[in-house]
């Protein structure tokens, strides 16, 4: 078993170590904040916490902010004496190598089947297994030039979803309709997507129904969400160019 350090005081701090003394790891965590429940040696300062933290440990994990992970690694140059992974998905740094875990992180601690699933994006150039021994994961490697491409897509996919869920909600809400309506409805498309995302789609774009279209944006005439509809029919019209689905006109 591996003996990991595990620096940062977040979500991802919180669950990554559970999931890591559920495979038997050894951990020993810091945080900044000497009064964070995740610092292993709480007392001393900063610094001296730091050293006895990574005493012991052949790996240590920069689980902070991407802005902050220069700004450690410079305030504590005794990190390199150790293995040194990041788990940015979008921050390239030469001395440390990028392990992203592509999941998102509730204050809810999942599962360690939930944990094993998730697939871990490695820079090019690193071997998955030095970087995280132990950890039955799938990975995939990815140059530092398609770094930023691929996490605007990430936050995309996951956090623009939520924010237009959490729109459809209010306004679900504000015509006197309990925001649990939707639940079946959310989660039966989640599960299409997952199980073929080519046939997934419903509604008045697979149909290319332009009466239904229409009145879609009459209703919501004013409102932020009329050019939000509006940019998602370009982009499905501009993705029918791979032949998959049906034309639909705006």
């Amino acid at each position: 078993m591996t003996h990991y350090a595990i620096l940062g005081g977040r979500r991802i701090t919180r669950n990554i170590t559970h999931y890591f003394l559920q495979l038997n790891h050894t951990v020993s965590c810091w945080a900044r904040d000497r009064c964070s429940p995740l610092n292993t040696h709480p007392i001393a300062g900063a610094t001296e916490r730091l050293r006895a933290t990574i005493r012991p440990a052949s790996h240590v994990l920069l689980l902070v902010s991407d802005a902050s992970i220069a700004k450690l690694l410079q305030r504590y140059p005794f990190l390199h004496h150790k293995t040194l992974v990041h788990c940015s998905g979008t921050v390239c740094i030469p001395s440390v190598a990028g392990a992203h875990p592509l999941m998102t992180f509730s204050h809810e601690l999942y599962t360690q089947q939930q944990y094993q699933q998730i697939p871990f994006i490695v820079d090019a150039g690193h071997a998955f297994d030095e970087l995280l021994p132990g950890l039955p994961n799938p990975h995939f490697h990815i140059s530092a030039e398609e770094k930023p491409r691929y996490h605007a897509l990430c936050v995309m996919a996951g956090n623009f979803s939520q924010v237009l869920w959490q729109a459809v909600v209010d306004r679900i809400s504000a015509i006197g309709l309990p925001p649990s309506t939707l639940e079946p409805y959310l989660l039966q498309t989640v599960n299409n997507f997952v199980n073929n995302p080519d046939a997934a789609l419903t509604g008045p774009l697979s149909r290319g129904d332009q009466n239904t279209i229409a009145s879609n944006l009459k209703a919501l005439a004013g409102d932020p969400l009329e050019p939000l509809y509006r940019a998602f029919l370009e982009l499905y019209r501009s993705s029918q160019q791979d032949g998959k689905t049906g034309q639909v006109a705006l």
